[in-house]
């Protein structure tokens, strides 16, 4: 059975956390999550998130302010095999797993292994977002840090093979091109409206992305 991540990829990843300081630091997700805390509140309230991961959470920054700025009862907790403070895998399934700018670090062999993870641990449904564009920092055996860049329509298949509803829309970069794709995925029909609801809430329809290696590649 393969693994969510192997024993190279691994030390790469982790020796990119440690040199690299704003590698899996950013606590709005980049701008995908700015608004994240009131929307996990929400559902709260609707009853159905007594519990979130964040899986790949990096250095855990979008965990601790989730922590520190949701105030309801919800248990949040964090997960990322390269991180040894959060190397820990929950055993059981949460409400809502977030997974933000992490699939496109995974490695070919791993990435089915990965999204069977991701399904096990959803209760409800989860939010994952998707880098389609290659990354500015490599890793450090020459390699670009997004090892796994794919087509909307290919992360859209591999995901609708795990979940009966799938919700995506594009995130576009300042140049006109496709940056990221978002998902919103549930196994339940009837908690969609809810999960809509919490998409809305997040606010980033009408995002537009700015800065990385496409704007380098404007100047150009």
């Amino acid at each position: 059975m393969a693994e969510v991540i192997s024993d190279k990829q691994r030390q790469l990843n982790k020796a990119l956390h440690e040199n690299a300081e704003q590698f899996g630091s950013r606590d709005d997700g980049g701008g995908v999550a700015g608004k994240l805390p009131a929307a996990l509140q929400r559902m709260h309230e609707m009853g159905i998130c007594n519990s979130v991961l964040d899986y790949g959470t990096g250095k855990g920054r979008l965990l601790k302010r989730l922590q520190n700025k949701i105030t309801a009862p919800i248990k949040i907790s964090g997960y990322d095999p390269a991180v040894e403070e959060f190397s820990t895998k929950p055993e059981k399934p949460v409400d809502i797993l977030t997974c933000l700018d992490v699939l496109e670090h995974i490695e070919m062999d791993s990435i089915d292994a990965v999204l069977d993870d991701i399904k096990n641990l959803t209760k409800q449904f989860c939010y994952l977002v998707i880098d389609l564009q290659p990354a500015v920092k490599k890793l450090a055996d020459g390699r670009n840090a997004h090892i796994l860049l794919a087509p909307m329509d290919w992360w859209v298949c591999k995901l609708s093979q795990r979940f009966s509803c799938v919700s995506s829309f594009p995130i576009y970069h300042q140049s006109g091109v496709p940056q990221k794709i978002v998902f919103a995925c549930t196994q339940k029909t009837k908690i969609l409206p809810l999960m809509y609801g919490f998409i809305i809430k997040l606010k980033i329809h009408d995002f537009t992305m700015a800065g990385g290696i496409l704007d380098g590649m404007m100047r150009k």
